[in-house]
Order: structure tokens, then C-alpha cells, then sequence
């Protein structure tokens, strides 16, 4: 984007930390902020009957809730931080008159609501076509490949959040993590140790139009 226009965009910003557990938004208020995590690990979820379900999780440096912003409607899931995070604030108003004027920058927010629209369709494929102890196996060779020297996988979070992101509950989760000690899974602690990564490859089967982060 311009120069210009990036000062515009920047004057108008508030980089603010937050500690773990605060709610960034709130589902069904309209959108005011466009956030752009800086550093951290954010989590989008939704609350529905009295419980709660993980949408998808936030790495930096990324927006968040992009869609509301845009089409200046109220946010369709609620956003916390799991760790303490650094977000920049930017007003959607701001946001929205420079998508308007600045065609590179409309490009890059087009490429981004892209990019979420294809996460979405791979969630639900992974939904639709395999059951809970399938995600989870999936879920731990998709984060053992960001850091491929660490070899073992620990998780960010608590086990329910965990559980809710791959679409079962707690206890289910549990009972996967379990079953999933007959192909080279042990858990200490918080870690996943992988004794035979390739033996869980061939349960998982993952599939390049679902797990690659790339596809």
C-alpha cells in the first residue's frame, strides 16, 4: 500500500498487551476494531446453549474476524487471548475508507479473506470426513511440522480448548489420546511425545487439501 496511506492507517492504531483469557470481542456487537495480532496466540470461538466451541486459532502476525470489518456488520464469533498478546487495534472505520482508496491494500485484505474462507472449508472437511481421534492425530503432525527440530508436540493451551478446536469433548479427547497410544503416542504432561511418527502418519492419512497449510 502507499506510504500515505499506511501513516493513515498506522496514526489511527493502538498497540496494546493483553494478559491470557481476555475477550477481545464480543459475538454479535458491531465491529469497531480491526485486530492484527503482533505476537501471541489468539483463539476465535463461539458460544452457543450455554457452551462453547472453538472456531479456529490466531497465530501472529494475522488479523482476526477480517469479514465483519469489511462488510461493517456485527462479528459473528467472539475472540480471546490464550497467551499474553500483543494486538494491534486499528479503527474499522479507517480501515474501511482505506479499503476503498488504496487498491493494493484492498488486494491484500481480498487475499486474506481468501485465506480464511479456504481454512474454513478445510475445517469442515476435516469434520465431515473423519472422526475425533482422526482430527486429533492430524492436529499433532500439523504441529509437530512448524517445528520440525523440536520432534515432539506441547500444547498451548488447556486440554478443553483443545478438545473443543478438534470438535469433541474433553473426555473424548481423553479416550483419543488413549487409543492413540497404539501408534507411538505418549503424553507428559502438556507434551505429545511421537516414539513413531510414521506409524501415526499411516493412521492419520493426512491429505493435502486439508492439512497443508499451503494448499
Amino acid at each position: 500500500m502507499s506510504l500515505e496511506n499506511l501513516e493513515r492507517l498506522l496514526d489511527a492504531a493502538l498497540l496494546q498487551q493483553f494478559p491470557a483469557g481476555v475477550v477481545l470481542i464480543h459475538e454479535g456487537d458491531q465491529a469497531d476494531f480491526l485486530h492484527v495480532l503482533i505476537d501471541g496466540l489468539a483463539e476465535i470461538y463461539t458460544e452457543q446453549d450455554g457452551g462453547e466451541w472453538g472456531i479456529s486459532l490466531v497465530n501472529p502476525v494475522s488479523t482476526f474476524i477480517l469479514a465483519a470489518i469489511v462488510s461493517d456488520q456485527p462479528y459473528l464469533n467472539s475472540a480471546r487471548t490464550l497467551v499474553e498478546s500483543r494486538v494491534l487495534l486499528i479503527p474499522a472505520k479507517r480501515a474501511r475508507e482505506i479499503f476503498d482508496q488504496d487498491v493494493a491494500f484492498a488486494r491484500m485484505v481480498a487475499k486474506e479473506l481468501a485465506l480464511a474462507y479456504r481454512g474454513s472449508v478445510k475445517k469442515l472437511k476435516g469434520y465431515m470426513a473423519r472422526s475425533s481421534v482422526e482430527r486429533l492425530a492430524n492436529w499433532i503432525l500439523a504441529e509437530a511440522q512448524k517445528d520440525i527440530d523440536q520432534g515432539n508436540v506441547v500444547i498451548p493451551f488447556d486440554r478443553g480448548t483443545l478438545a473443543s478446536h478438534i470438535g469433541t469433548t474433553r473426555e473424548n479427547l481423553s479416550r483419543s489420546l488413549a487409543y492413540l497410544t497404539e501408534y507411538g503416542v505418549r503424553i507428559r504432561g502438556r507434551e505429545i511425545v511421537m516414539d513413531d511418527k510414521e506409524q501415526l502418519a499411516v493412521f492419520a492419512r493426512p491429505q493435502r487439501l486439508i492439512d497443508d497449510p499451503t494448499s
